[in-house]
């Protein structure tokens, strides 16, 4: 089958979202399809493309967005413009001026004509957000009855806090509905990532309940081929951005370790976020935040840590990420901090940690302090989170979502 992917973010690009497809279209490729990926232009060359996406043929696009309206203006003029769009231009358009595919919509369909016309498409899959790529791949859909058009959504879209939509105008936000739901009136199969995004979807669309379909996040086994389950572990780890949202908790932390200067705590952190809150006196010296590392030098650092420890705000208490499924086949425990939520029940129930709430942090964290956070290996089956074991599922669920 012809696959053509839509992902407004692809690598080399580091930018959230463009790693889902970039993966899945590797595996459909190794599983013998034809693949053709629509991206924005995210800075890599043909050559680049050719060689890290082997088999796999590129089209790509203008970003026609403006990196001040993502707020980073450089200049008096780029501020100036970006005052006028956010509080003039955006009362003249029903349209999200903070979804970076705004301006995509005819380079999108002009090259998707354009490659159906050479190449027919069997399977077009779309990745929102950019929520508004969504929508133009329905409007292809409608041209193009005999495409199956997979819908796949990684963040919440309507109900979400991102995106700028909390804060839009009545009628913007009824665009955002309308535009979802003519997106699942008309796509094959409507995929998202995590359960509880699909509890949503089957509450707000539930005549479309055949559609919806739980297309997890996978990890690459193979980016683990030299990282050694180490027996000999030391200290917590976590790599990663530095959220929002969880200063009390950090705060807590501060305390706990300053009580108990002898537990025998110590936190290495790897992430590119600025957290001015920790510093070299902070709980000790005992936490020390070190700059970005590639995954694979992250991996390799967490399978030699006695456990991995993770505050999380609440807005992510229900983020199981790809992170989880890496950490968990370096046969790592889990020491997570947050509020109820799919990622508490997820460590619970498959025995990969502890989960301790933020009302019972002074209580129950100086418990595991020390690095003895319990994990029952080989309980969870972590292998069927693989990449190619997700793809084999996807492809097989495809021939029950043709019309």
């Amino acid at each position: 089958m012809h696959f053509t992917i839509v992902s407004y973010t692809f690598p080399p690009s580091k930018e959230i979202g463009g790693r889902r497809w970039a993966k899945f279209s590797q595996q459909l490729a190794k599983k013998g399809h034809n693949v053709t990926v629509v991206c924005a232009n995210n800075s890599g060359s043909l050559e680049w493309y050719q060689k890290e996406f082997v088999g796999i043929d590129f089209c790509v696009l203008p970003r026609n967005y403006p990196e001040w309206l993502n707020g980073y203006a450089n200049n008096i003029l780029e501020k100036f413009l970006y005052l006028i769009y956010t509080r003039i231009f955006t009362h003249f358009t029903k349209k999200n001026l903070f979804d970076k595919g705004f301006a995509w919509r005819n380079p999108m369909l002009n090259a998707l004509e354009d490659l159906h016309s050479k190449k027919a498409i069997d399977v077009l899959v779309v990745s929102g957000g950019p929520f508004s790529l969504l929508n133009y791949g329905a409007e292809f859909k409608m041209l193009h009855k005999e495409i199956q058009y997979v819908a796949d959504i990684r963040d919440p879209w309507t109900w979400g806090g991102l995106y700028g939509i909390p804060n839009m105008s009545n009628n913007k936000k009824k665009y955002q509905e309308l535009s979802e739901l003519n997106t699942i009136k008309e796509c094959n199969m409507f995929c998202y990532p995590t359960q509880n995004m699909g509890d949503v979807l089957m509450q707000k669309y539930p005549t479309f309940a055949s559609k919806l379909y739980l297309l997890s996040h996978a990890f690459d086994p193979d980016k683990f081929s030299n990282v050694i389950k180490d027996e000999k572990r030391d200290g917590f780890i976590y790599g990663g951005t530095m959220y929002n949202g969880i200063q009390e908790y950090i705060l807590q932390l501060d305390k706990i370790i300053k009580a108990n200067p002898n537990i025998g705590f110590k936190w290495n952190i790897y992430t590119g976020t600025q957290y001015p809150l920790i510093n070299s006196n902070f709980a000790n010296g005992m936490i020390t935040i070190h700059p970005f590392v590639k995954e694979e030098q992250l991996f390799k650092l967490i399978s030699k840590s006695a456990a991995y420890l993770a505050f999380f705000p609440i807005t992510d208490k229900d983020l199981i990420s790809t992170k989880f499924f890496e950490i968990i086949y370096t046969e790592t425990p889990i020491l997570f901090i947050g509020e109820e939520g799919e990622v508490g029940k997820f460590i619970r129930e498959n025995k990969l940690g502890v989960h301790i709430l933020p009302e019972n942090i002074v209580s129950e964290l100086p418990k595991y302090l020390n690095g003895n956070v319990p994990f029952t290996k080989n309980y969870f089956n972590v292998s069927q989170y693989s990449f190619s074991a997700v793809t084999d599922t996807f492809l097989n669920a495809l021939k029950d979502y043709k019309e």
